[in-house]
C-alpha cells in the first residue's frame, strides 16, 4: 500500500488445490476482468496485486468459485442445484431464470442463500429449456451462473378434470358446458368429445378457459338428451388413453331433456318428465339439489311454477289454457355453487277444441198450441261438440238462463223448444252454445229475438188494434227481415193474411163486416227472410198467437115467404162470433112435433112440406168461451 502499483494477478486452480497464475491486469483502476475459456466446472480464483517493481505482494483475495448448475428431471419436472458461491453476498436470496426453446429469459422465482437447490415445472410436454442463477454481491458486483440446459420430454398425460355443467342453449340447442381446471401445470388445452351415433371431437386451448358451447356434428339437445365429455391435454396432446369410456366421477354429462307423460285436456293438467342421472354420468349437473320448472305461455314472460327434488324426476302443471300454447324449461339447480343448467325447451299446445264453423239460430217460431218458441238450428255436424244448450234473456243485456238441452245431433237442422218462456208475454232473446266431451263451452251462436205480438180490441166498434217487435237474428247470417206477415185466424181453421209490411210494426183491423166467424179473433206475425241467407237458407219466424173475443151477435127474423122469389125464402137467423161447432136450429109445429134440424149456421129452415102459420123454434149456440147460448122463440111461415 505504501509502494508503487505495478499489477493485479489472478491465479486459478481447476485441478484440486494447485493455483497457477492465469492473468495480470496492469491497470490500476480496473475492477473487472473478463476470463476466455472453459471454466464451468469445479474451480477456484483468487488474486493479489504487486507494487515496486514485484518486490512488494499483496496479501490473497478471498478464494471465489463459479455458481455451476446441475439440472435433474423427471417428466416435466426439473430439480435443479448449484455450487457454493465463496463470497459473502449483499443479498440473501438467489433469483432464478429460465429460458424456453429460444425464447427470453423469464424469472421464475428465487431461493435462499444457503439452500442452493429449487424445484420447477414445465407447462410443457416437449421443450429444450436453459436455466441461469444470479446473485448480488458486495459492491454491486452480481454472481452468474453458467447456463444449464435440458431437453425435457413428459409423456403423462395432465389429470383429469370434472365436469361441473352441461347446460342447454334453448335458442339452438347447442351445448354449454363448464368444467374445473386440471391441476397439473402443463395442461394446454381440454378436448370435448360428443357421443352421438359417431363420435365427434373438438379442442378448446388454454388450461384457464373452461367453459366451451359444443355446435359441432349435427348436435340439438332440443330433439334428445346430448352426452359430452371433457379431458385436458398438454402441448403434445397427451391425454387419458380411453378417457371417454371410463365411469368415474362426472367424466360424461347428459343433457336435461323434457318429454311429456301425459295430458288432462279437461283438468288442464300436464306432466312433465325428464331423464334421471345414473351412477358416473350426471345429469346437467355434478349434484342436483332440486329441479326448477319454468313456463312461458304465448310467448310472453318466464313465469317460475314450482319445483321438486333432486330425487324426483315428474313435475304436474296445471292452468294450461285450451288453444294457448307454452312453453317449458326444467332446470337442475345446485344451492352450494348457485348454478343452473337448463334443459331443452318442450313445447307444447293445448288443442284448441274442435268447435263447429257456425252455430246460427236461423229462425224462431212459436207453437200455437203450447205457446213455446221453437229456435229452428243450424249448424256443422263435423265438430267435436257432445251437447247443445239453449238459452234465454229477457233482453241483451241480461244473465242467460238455460231453458233446454240436448246431445248432439248429426244433422245440420235441428229444433230447441224453450221449455219454460211463454212466448205470450214478451219476446225473448236466444242463444245456442255447443259443449265439447269436457263439459265446457266451445262455441256460442249469437242471439236471436222472437217476435211478440200484442194488442186490444173496441169491441162496440169491432175494431182489433195490434203492435209486435221486430225479429232479430236473420242479420248473422247477412240477411234481412224481407217482410212481416200478419194473419188473422176465424173458426180456428180460417187463416187470413191481411197485411204484408216491412217498415212498420202495427196494424188496425176492422172485422164487422165478416160473417159467420167465431167469437175468438186471433192474429200472429211472420218474419218472412229475404230469398237466401250466407248459408243459402230462407227461414221464416212466427209470433205468439194474440186473441180477442167477442160476444155473439144475433138477429133472428120472425116471419118469411118460402115462394121461390129469391127473397125472404128461408128462416135463417143472423148470428156472429158464435162457436159453430155447438150451433144447433130445431124447428117445432103447433103440435110440438119436430119438423126440422139445422147444425150449420147458413143453413137455415126453408119450410118444405109444411103449410103456412105459427112455427117454435129452438136456438142453441156456445160463445167463444165455450158458454151455452140459447134462444126461443115463434116464427111465421106465409105461403
Amino acid at each position: 500500500s505504501n509502494g508503487t502499483f505495478e499489477n493485479y494477478v489472478i491465479y486459478y486452480d481447476g485441478v484440486g488445490g494447485v493455483f497457477s497464475k492465469l492473468q495480470i491486469v496492469p491497470n490500476y483502476s480496473q475492477t473487472s476482468f473478463e476470463l476466455i475459456g472453459n471454466y464451468a466446472g469445479t474451480v477456484s480464483f483468487y488474486m493479489t496485486s504487486t507494487a515496486d517493481g514485484g518486490v512488494s505482494k499483496s496479501l490473497p483475495s478471498d478464494t471465489v468459485s463459479p455458481i455451476i448448475l446441475n439440472l435433474f428431471a423427471d417428466g416435466n419436472k426439473i430439480e435443479i442445484q448449484w455450487s457454493e458461491l465463496g463470497l459473502p453476498s449483499a443479498d440473501s436470496t438467489y433469483q432464478l431464470f429460465r429460458q424456453v426453446d429460444s425464447g427470453p429469459w423469464v424469472s421464475i422465482g428465487s431461493s435462499e442463500y444457503n439452500e442452493r437447490s429449487f424445484s420447477d415445472e414445465i407447462e410443457r410436454c416437449e421443450a429444450y429449456i436453459r436455466y441461469r442463477v444470479e446473485i448480488s454481491g458486495v459492491g454491486g458486483c452480481v454472481s452468474r451462473s453458467n447456463a444449464a440446459s435440458i431437453f425435457v420430454i413428459d409423456e403423462t398425460p395432465p389429470e383429469q378434470c370434472n365436469l361441473i355443467c352441461a347446460s342447454v342453449d334453448t335458442a339452438t340447442g347447442f351445448v354449454d358446458l363448464a368444467w374445473e381446471s386440471t391441476v397439473s401445470v402443463d395442461g394446454f388445452g381440454y378436448l370435448i368429445t360428443y357421443f352421438a351415433d359417431d363420435i365427434g371431437v373438438d379442442t378448446s386451448f388454454g388450461k384457464n378457459n373452461l367453459t366451451y358451447q359444443y355446435s359441432q356434428s349435427g348436435i340439438n339437445a332440443q330433439l334428445k338428451p346430448e352426452t359430452l365429455s371433457v379431458a385436458p391435454f398438454d402441448s403434445c396432446f397427451d391425454t387419458i388413453v380411453m378417457w371417454y369410456n371410463q365411469a368415474a366421477d362426472s367424466l360424461r354429462f347428459s343433457t336435461i331433456y323434457v318429454d311429456s307423460v301425459g295430458f288432462d285436456r279437461c283438468a288442464g293438467k300436464i306432466g312433465l318428465q325428464w331423464n334421471m342421472p345414473t351412477d358416473g354420468f350426471p345429469v346437467g349437473l355434478e349434484e342436483v339439489d332440486e329441479y326448477r320448472v319454468y313456463r312461458r305461455e304465448n310467448n310472453g314472460g318466464s313465469d317460475f311454477r314450482g319445483f321438486v327434488s333432486g330425487a324426483d324426476s315428474v313435475f304436474v302443471d296445471s292452468g294450461l289454457v285450451k288453444g294457448a300454447s307454452y312453453e317449458y324449461v326444467v332446470t337442475a339447480f345446485n344451492k352450494a355453487l348457485a348454478k343452473e343448467a337448463m334443459s331443452n325447451v318442450f313445447r307444447f299446445k293445448v288443442k284448441p277444441p274442435d268447435a263447429p264453423d257456425f252455430l246460427y239460430a236461423a229462425a224462431i217460431k212459436n207453437n200455437h198450441e203450447t205457446d213455446l218458441n221453437a229456435i229452428a238450428v243450424y249448424t256443422d255436424t263435423t265438430s267435436e261438440t257432445t251437447k247443445y244448450v239453449l238459452e234465454r234473456a229477457l233482453s241483451a243485456f241480461d244473465d242467460y238462463q238455460i231453458v233446454n238441452q240436448t246431445t248432439k245431433i248429426n244433422r245440420p237442422e235441428f229444433d230447441m223448444v224453450d221449455l219454460t218462456g211463454k212466448a205470450v208475454q214478451t219476446d225473448y232473446h236466444y242463444r245456442i252454445v255447443a259443449y265439447d266431451y269436457c263439459d265446457a263451452p266451445i262455441y256460442k251462436s249469437e242471439s236471436a229475438k222472437s217476435i211478440w205480438i200484442n194488442g186490444y180490441k173496441r169491441e162496440r166498434d169491432y175494431i182489433n188494434d195490434m203492435s209486435w217487435t221486430e225479429y232479430a237474428g236473420y242479420e248473422h247470417a247477412n240477411s234481412l227481415v224481407e217482410n212481416y206477415q200478419l194473419v188473422r185466424l176465424t173458426n180456428e181453421s180460417q187463416r187470413d193474411t191481411i197485411r204484408v209490411q216491412r217498415l212498420f210494426q202495427e196494424f188496425t183491423d176492422t172485422i164487422f163486416e165478416l160473417e159467420y166467424i167465431g167469437g175468438e179473433v186471433c192474429y200472429y206475425v211472420e218474419a218472412i227472410e229475404q230469398a237466401e241467407n250466407a248459408f243459402g237458407l230462407s227461414k221464416v219466424s212466427r209470433s205468439n198467437k194474440f186473441c180477442v173475443n167477442y160476444e155473439p151477435r144475433i138477429f133472428v127474423p120472425n116471419a118469411f115467404t118460402p115462394d121461390g122469389d129469391g127473397i125472404n125464402d128461408r128462416f135463417l137467423p143472423d148470428v156472429n162470433f158464435v162457436d159453430v161447432d155447438g150451433y144447433k136450429l130445431s124447428i117445432y109445429d103447433r103440435a110440438g112435433n119436430l119438423v126440422h134440424i139445422a147444425t150449420d149456421p147458413t143453413e137455415g129452415w126453408g119450410g118444405v112440406n109444411q103449410s103456412s102459420g105459427v112455427y117454435a123454434f129452438f136456438l142453441q149456440m156456445n160463445n167463444s168461451r165455450g158458454e151455452a147460448v140459447n134462444f126461443t122463440g115463434k116464427v111465421v111461415l106465409l105461403r
